[in-house]
């Protein structure tokens, strides 16, 4: 939803402020009781579009500059992963021989612990 805003300028100490055209309190500035001036308005896009745009580009920059793929747990499409070390690897191929199950595995999940 777009709305209109309206910009006043007091002419005594130049402060600024920002009002919804539909509902403007007062046109008096709050500092020294002097009547502000309307210095135009234009169309805007409410707070919460603009909070929503905000952080989609915040993702969207992150996403671009991580060169590392996302992975996805295949049980719970949970993002919180991480690789599975050689070294974790070898561990517990020495520990059950080969009988152990991480070996054939890149990929664990930190939600619901499974490796993948």
């Amino acid at each position: 939803m777009r709305y209109e805003r309206v910009c006043y300028m007091c002419p005594k100490c130049n402060q600024i402020q920002f009002f919804n055209a539909e509902n403007i309190p007062s046109i008096m500035c709050p500092e020294c009781k002097v009547e502000m001036q309307n210095m135009g308005s234009d169309f805007v896009d409410s707070e919460e579009e603009r909070r929503k745009k905000e952080q989609f580009q915040r993702g969207l920059k992150q996403v671009l500059e991580n060169p590392e793929p996302i992975i996805y747990c295949p049980y719970c499409n949970s993002m919180n992963t991480s690789k599975i070390s050689t070294t974790s690897k070898v561990l517990n191929t020495a520990i059950f021989g080969i009988f152990g199950t991480k070996r054939h595995k890149q990929w664990h999940c930190n939600r619901c612990n499974s490796d993948f």
